[in-house]
């Protein structure tokens, strides 16, 4: 019976893994390119502004171009005739940050492999579907071009209007598109035109640079005028090095004076947009950049770079470390349970037997995050969001982890033991107790599933933890490659399967463990408790996603499942067995399809006063990053906290470095904004900020102010010196920190 309910829940899940069809049209095929359009929506109800993404997959050598192409080449170009229900005078095309291309002295710029380019369009009645009909001209280069017409169709419903799976992937790429406004990370400090008897320049000073980027410009005047590559001249004007551009239109008797230009500037993974005006040589302020003893360049706190700019090795070593910590993170608690259980058990064996089992456990930790991995690189692909610890924001999996962790705390009380013989094959786990042949101790004939079951189980329940080191270390892997995502992940597995493959290096360690006995009943019972309080918090985290009622019924289901287990174990009569056991797993079921009527409810503002019921707590305002750089140009100072209920490290930093007196009295001051983001269920917006600063995980921390326009970011597990030395920082005012 146990294996159909085994049977069942897979079939139940790999259609939630295998999502619905998301909004997108076919692909238009060419040799050299592939193009579709998709949606942000997978409906336009009470949707009055549509956010599309035209997705370029091109093979490889060949590309497409930016908006100012350079040299040669043109921009792709969108018709939308044949539309209805849109705006398409009012249609605005947003313009990642593209490459450079140089070329036998021409300079072009676009996009290699993958771009995505970021649509917003009106819609003129959201109670009305939308039909979309673009034709796209564009140009594909690469030994050759090639002129291309892509016809896209898409029908969008007024029946619904949530986020699609695409969602997440046009944010990441509207996050590379160049930031414009004031208050800007860097920018041109000043620009002005040089020449001698050979050629016309261009030279731009450029501030707060990165240190550890070398910037690239982009200008856009007129159609004609055309520039090099930017060089380094090694002079510093004012603090700002200053960089020298080759005019290369002949329009060399025209003077750039006073002409206003576009300049785009790339530094890593920042880039900006700046409309300037070419002024008068500077007289005076230019020096050598090698006669600055000390510089005087303004100091920069920046945030902190994209990881691909660190060596290959420095992430592996950070991703086992984080594995390992993660061991001793608070949300591991249950997962401890099953490790002490397990080797209290084996301390009674042999040796070999003790090393296979914990290697054993090792073998699924890793199998689990080859498995993560997997479906990371899938959902990567499909173009749907993915972070650490992000199916915790699906009810399903929620609902499927609380009804696993009951029927352990079950087991741990007594009313079944799982067969660690039938767990020797994996699809044959059992909930009948066998007892061991006469002869035998207890557990001389354990078998290696139950073992490796218990890794895997001990890695999903990790997932919504961070640690130190985790972020960096899955950041880099989800900003990368397939290849970045599965090598990490395989790191962070061994990092967290270490105690286990020291155990199994060393078996002497478990016969460290007093041997079995009646404490192992209290124990087992204390165990189970622990158990059951971690069913009770997922089931907290799951009244998030479906609301309150829809929680209630999983709770009762998977009680009134337990009433049935225990009578099942307390009843002598034999015939009533099968038929309690029919009951249980009915109600198991009821639990397990419980969230599919539910109501989800209502997104709402988190208020860390609702949740905590401190009339006196921090006054959080609700997240909207596009307020940040409007409060920082106010003098301001803003701490932003990505938070998530089923996230137990964000609980932690909370309850131990935020609530603290200490840090509290720094939040409270004058002129702090606390601005926090709940991704509890799956926000876009959050995920898309997330990923400008390859992040995918939480908890994320960071600060911005006046002295940290960029921002100043935390680590994963906060301290409090950490907290308010960062104000310090970004505000400027160093008396904040402590002595």
């Amino acid at each position: 019976m146990t294996k159909r309910i085994f049977a069942l829940l897979m079939l139940i899940m790999l259609p939630h893994l295998a999502q619905a069809a998301p909004a997108e049209s076919a692909w238009q095929d060419e040799d050299f390119a592939s193009v579709r359009i998709i949606s942000a929506r997978n409906g336009v109800k009470d949707v009055h502004s549509l956010r599309l993404g035209l997705e370029f997959a091109l093979q490889p050598h060949w590309k497409v171009y930016w908006r100012s192409a350079g040299d040669a080449g043109f921009p792709p170009k969108i018709d939308w005739t044949g539309s209805e229900n849109v705006n398409a005078g009012a249609e605005n095309m947003l313009w990642p940050a593209p490459m450079r291309f140089s070329i036998f002295g021409l300079e072009t710029f676009g996009y290699e492999n993958r771009v995505i380019f970021p649509v917003d369009i009106p819609v003129l009645d959201p109670s009305q579907p939308v039909k979309l009909h673009l034709s796209v001209d564009y140009l594909a280069c690469s030994d050759i071009c090639v002129p291309a017409t892509a016809v896209l169709n898409l029908t969008l419903p007024a029946s619904s209007g949530d986020i699609s799976s695409h969602a997440h992937e046009i944010e990441k790429f509207a996050a590379k598109v160049p930031l414009t406004g004031g208050n800007l990370p860097m920018g041109v400090a000043s620009i002005w035109e040089t020449g001698d008897s050979k050629a016309s320049y261009l030279d731009i000073a450029l501030r707060d640079v990165p240190d550890d980027s070398t910037p690239d410009i982009l200008v856009e005047g007129k159609p004609a005028d055309s520039f090099g590559a930017p060089q380094p001249t090694g002079e510093m004007l004012d603090g700002a090095p200053v960089y020298r551009l080759t005019i290369h239109n002949n329009a060399k008797a025209d003077s750039f004076d006073g002409q206003n230009l576009t300049v785009t500037i790339l530094a890593g993974a920042l880039a900006v947009e700046q409309p300037v005006q070419v002024g008068s040589a500077p007289e005076s302020g230019m020096v050598a950049a090698n006669d600055l003893s000390g510089g005087n360049t303004p100091p920069k706190q920046a945030m902190t770079t994209s990881p691909h700019g660190t060596a290959w090795w420095i992430i592996g070593g950070l991703a086992l470390l984080g594995g390992l910590i993660l061991n001793v993170m608070p949300c591991v608690l249950p997962v401890l349970s099953l490790k002490v259980m397990g080797a209290i058990q084996l301390g009674t064996q042999n040796r070999a037997s003790t090393r296979r089992g914990f290697f054993a456990s090792a073998l699924g930790i890793l199998v689990s995050f080859w498995i993560i991995a997997g479906a990371l690189g899938i959902l990567k692909l499909a173009g749907g969001s993915i972070g650490w610890g992000i199916q915790f924001q699906q009810p399903l999996f929620l609902t499927v982890m609380t009804i696993v962790v009951v029927l352990f705390a079950c087991n741990m009380f007594g009313l079944f033991e799982i067969s660690a013989n039938r767990l020797n094959n994996l699809a044959n786990d059992a909930i009948d107790h066998h007892q061991a042949p006469q002869g035998h101790a207890p557990g001389a004939r354990e078998g290696m599933g139950g073992h490796f079951l218990t890794g895997m189980f001990a890695t999903l329940l990790a997932t919504p933890c961070s640690a130190p080191f985790l972020g960096t270390a899955v950041g880099f892997a989800l900003a990368g490659s397939i290849f970045d995502i599965f090598w990490i992940f395989t790191l962070l597995g061994i990092g967290f399967a270490l105690p286990y493959l020291l155990i199994a290096a060393r078996p002497e360690i478990a016969r460290l463990l007093p041997k079995p006995g009646r404490w192992m009943v209290v124990v087992k019972f204390v165990l189970g408790l622990a158990l059951l309080g971690t069913a009770i918090w997922l089931l907290g985290v799951l009244a998030g996603q479906i609301g309150t009622n829809g929680a209630i019924a999983v709770g009762l289901g998977l009680a009134l499942a337990s009433g049935l287990i225990w009578w099942r174990h307390k009843t002598t009569r034999l015939k009533r067995k099968p038929l309690l056991a029919g009951f249980a797993t009915l109600a198991v079921l009821v639990a397990l399809f419980a969230p599919g009527f539910s109501k989800p409810p209502a997104n709402s503002a988190r208020n860390t006063a609702s949740h905590t019921g401190d009339d006196a707590a921090l006054p959080w305002q609700p997240f909207a990053p596009e307020t940040i750089a409007r409060d920082v140009a106010d003098g301001k100072t803003v701490l932003v906290d990505i938070t998530a209920d089923w996230c137990v490290t964000c609980q932690v930093n909370k309850r131990l470095v935020i609530d603290t007196d200490d840090v509290r009295a720094v939040l409270g001051g004058e002129n702090i904004v606390l601005m926090q983001g709940d991704w509890t269920r799956p926000d876009p917006a959050i995920a898309a900020f997330l990923a400008k600063y390859d992040r995918y995980g939480i908890p994320f921390n960071a600060v911005f102010g006046p002295n940290a326009p960029d921002g100043v970011l935390l680590s994963e597990l906060l301290s409090k010196d950490q907290v308010i030395s960062g104000i310090a920082t970004a505000s400027g005012a160093n008396g904040l920190a402590k002595d």
